[in-house]
């Protein structure tokens, strides 16, 4: 007898790389569920938004340095 757990499709979290099983309250959207949980879901868009900042706040400053000289 096997357990129904072993059965369960598996995923890996897009923020911390682990991996997660399927729960019931995610039936009707697996395909798009992407993070295990609410703080992974949370970090991740906070993350992404950190970068994109200081990314287009390094290239400024580059650029700015770049003129001075």
């Amino acid at each position: 007898m096997t357990h129904k757990k072993l059965l369960q499709p598996k995923k890996i979290c897009e923020h911390c790389q682990l991996s997660f099983c399927w729960r019931r309250k995610w039936a009707r959207d697996w395909d798009n569920v992407k993070y295990c949980s609410v703080r992974c879901k949370y970090a991740a868009k906070v993350s992404s938004t950190k970068y994109s900042n200081t990314a287009s706040a390094n290239l400024c400053a580059a650029g700015s340095v770049e003129d001075e000289f």
